[in-house]
């Protein structure tokens, strides 16, 4: 009998020794396959991961040799550019003064050698003991053309720019330094050959080492051993960069392996000792499961006939340790207790359908054939002031009237699944409604035949009709400085030959009160974006509050002089220093300075004061305008208002300046008002605190 039952229990039928067998299957399996090829995958994997290390590198080393050319270039084009330096030429070409001009330039740049040449000659420079021959070499066209010049077995990375009086500007770099300053972004070491013959390095190796290397026909992707200065081995893999154009130079990238081999090889001890733990686990836990997994499965069993005969009062209650069967006994559980109060739902779902045909925001009508109101869901109350019972019975042109001239209000209803916009009184209020329809097929709600939904969109209209004119100003506003710099620019470019040097100046300096205006109106943008976003951060630092003046007025000179009203600001008997924004407090002053020109006349003058008081510092801008209407003052620092000008015409604008003042001088603890000075014109004045908490 015992064997009998032992037969029963080890048959290949039942699930529990199925699911040993499966169980250790598959945990075995997956051991011997991830296992034995471990080792090739992560070798392999550790070739094309330096070898893709080494390609990106080659790009790398390419974008920073191309922007350390830009760097040198733009150094020697900004040289040229600066009158001192021509002044120097002219009168002191041979002086002390022009070699300190240079020495300084070099030190701030960080370059190693800038040179005056003539004629390949060399007339001062920073660093002559190392850079003799660097203007002969750079004197032709083809040596131009390369980007390594080789001086004494010393290279240079160099550039030059021509001098309005037939000289030339040097701007150079060691190659070696470059070397340097490349490894530390790309985390490679470099060697430069030319014709074959090792130049410079900054590999910490043996130089005969990296002689004995043949540039010409380089060992990519190769893993090298080289000898480091304290004899230590240290392995490399090499590959020849594309950055040089001269097939007789060869720029060598070596990229130290070392740590990516340890890693991998950490790595594949870590996954090896990980599959041996989890396949022990897997075995004793397949064991522990099969063992209890066919007593909560016989009491399931049992439950489930009871079901089948029809008992729906005793609950199941199979609990295990197994997920899966307790989902199954808990769903056998909810098709037991959803038979026995499948009526009581229903009748529940009825009351909260009611419930949210109330709730719903829009309101919901129901007209018959003679479009009375057979329903009205609470929210109705909302929109026309009547209760439902005050509605139900009623024709619904006597709830909704039109306005006068229109159709009746069941005349303009829309079409079933369409919507439409009528405008009606409600009391003694214009609302305009948006209206939707649907048909009852069949009609199974009494009477009734067509179901309405009604949304009060007055609002919404408010909104897209502000909207509209926002956008138009902004149009307006691009526009116009827009068309004035495509007009500038077209006349430069189409007669620039023939144009005089006023002409010249006149057409840049139009150009350039378009850019200033253009950036003031983008800055102004930004600011309501961000502020309306709830973005806007201001990030206060000591600063000297006359130069943040000093920028504004320089700004907006061009501008102000454009309209023949000029900028006055008296010198304070002490500067101060406050605890601002420079760049968005300078915003600020540049868009008072706007308003301010905006409303003055010509020939007037616009005064900007400030004043200690106490622990804060007082600015003072005013205008010699007509002042600020006295409907507008309540609303002046409100977005989008657009005053009207001089001649009562409308003065198209975003109406963001102030707003975007208001919001920075709030932000940076000060104060920000207006007001009409009985001499005329509108006087805006803020304060900002000090950045000591008093004199400065």
């Amino acid at each position: 009998m015992n064997l009998r039952r032992l037969r029963q229990q080890l048959s290949p039928k039942r699930f529990t020794v199925q699911l040993i067998v499966i169980f250790l299957a598959i945990t075995l399996g997956t051991v011997l396959v991830l296992g034995i090829p471990a080792t090739l995958v992560l070798e392999h994997q550790t070739q094309i991961q330096l070898k893709a290390l080494l390609d990106q590198a080659d790009q790398t080393t390419q974008a920073l040799l191309d922007s350390k050319l830009n760097q040198l270039q733009n150094l020697a084009v900004l040289l040229v550019q600066r009158p001192t330096l021509n002044s120097l030429l002219i009168t002191n070409s041979d002086s002390d003064a022009l070699q300190t001009y240079l020495e300084n330039i070099q030190t701030n740049s960080g370059f190693d050698a800038i040179l005056i040449c003539d004629e390949g000659t060399a007339i001062t420079s920073t660093n002559p003991e190392i850079t003799g021959g660097l203007c002969e070499a750079t004197s032709s066209e083809e040596s131009l053309a390369d980007r390594v010049f080789l001086l004494k077995e010393t290279a240079w990375v160099a550039t030059q720019a021509p001098l309005p009086n037939g000289k030339q500007i040097i701007v150079g770099q060691l190659l070696s330094g470059i070397f340097e300053e490349f490894s530390t972004q790309s985390g490679l070491n470099y060697a430069y050959y030319l014709d074959g013959e090792l130049i410079t390095h900054n590999l910490s190796a043996q130089s005969s080492e990296l002689t004995a290397l043949n540039p010409e026909k380089p060992p990519d992707y190769k893993i090298l051993t080289l000898t480091n200065p304290d004899q230590h081995p240290q392995d490399v893999m090499v590959k020849t960069l594309a950055v040089l154009d001269n097939p007789d130079e060869q720029w060598l990238a070596f990229l130290q392996v070392a740590p990516f081999i340890q890693a991998n090889r950490q790595l594949l001890w870590i996954i090896l000792l990980t599959m041996a733990l989890i396949s022990l686990l897997a075995a004793g836990l397949a064991v522990l499961i099969s063992r209890r997994i066919s007593r909560p499965l016989n009491r399931l069993a049992r439950s489930a006939a009871q079901l089948r005969e029809g008992d729906l009062s005793s609950p199941v209650n199979t609990v295990s340790n197994l997920w899966e069967i307790d989902q199954l006994a808990n769903a056998l559980e909810d098709a037991r207790v959803s038979l026995k109060h499948s009526l009581e739902h229903l009748q529940r779902e009825k009351v909260w359908i009611e419930g949210l045909l109330n709730a719903i925001v829009e309101g919901l009508l129901t007209l018959d054939n003679r479009h009375y109101v057979t329903f009205a869901s609470a929210s109705t109350y909302r929109l026309t002031g009547k209760s439902p019972s005050e509605i139900v019975g009623y024709p619904i042109d006597e709830i909704l009237t039109t306005l006068p001239g229109e159709d009746r209000f069941s005349q303009q209803i829309p079409p079933t699944d369409q919507v439409r916009r009528i405008p009606v009184f409600i009391g003694e209020k214009e609302v305009l409604l948006a209206v939707s329809r649907s048909e009852f097929i069949p009609p199974d709600a009494g009477n009734a035949t067509t179901a309405l939904v009604i949304r009060d969109v007055s609002d919404e209209e408010r909104i897209h009709h502000l909207i509209g004119e926002f956008m138009a100003n902004i149009t307006h506003e691009f526009r116009t400085p827009l068309a004035a710099l495509s007009a500038s620019v077209e006349l430069l470019v189409d007669q620039l030959p023939d144009l005089t040097p006023p002409e010249i100046e006149k057409l840049l300096h139009t150009i350039n009160i378009g850019i200033v205006n253009l950036q003031s109106l983008i800055d102004n943008l930004i600011e309501a974006a961000s502020i309306e976003g709830g973005r806007f951060k201001v990030n206060p630092q000591p600063v000297a509050f006359s130069q943040i003046v000093e920028d504004a007025i320089l700004t907006m000179e061009p501008i102000a002089r454009l309209h023949a009203v000029t900028i006055q600001h008296p010198t304070p008997r002490q500067d101060s220093v406050v605890l601002a924004d420079r760049r968005r407090t300078g915003q600020v002053l540049i868009n008072l300075l706007s308003n301010a020109i905006k409303h003055s006349p010509e020939g007037s003058q616009i005064t900007i004061r400030t004043l200690l008081v106490e622990k804060a510092i007082l600015v003072e801008v005013q205008d010699q305008g007509t002042g600020i209407p006295e409907d507008l003052q309540p609303q002046v620092f409100n977005r989008f208002l657009t005053p009207k000008s001089g001649k009562d015409a409308p003065q198209l604008g975003l109406g963001l300046g102030l707003s975007v003042v208001k919001a920075i001088i709030e932000a940076q603890s000060g104060q920000v008002g207006f007001r009409n000075p009985e001499n005329g014109g509108a006087l805006f004045w803020f304060t900002l605190p000090t950045a000591s908490g008093g004199d400065s």
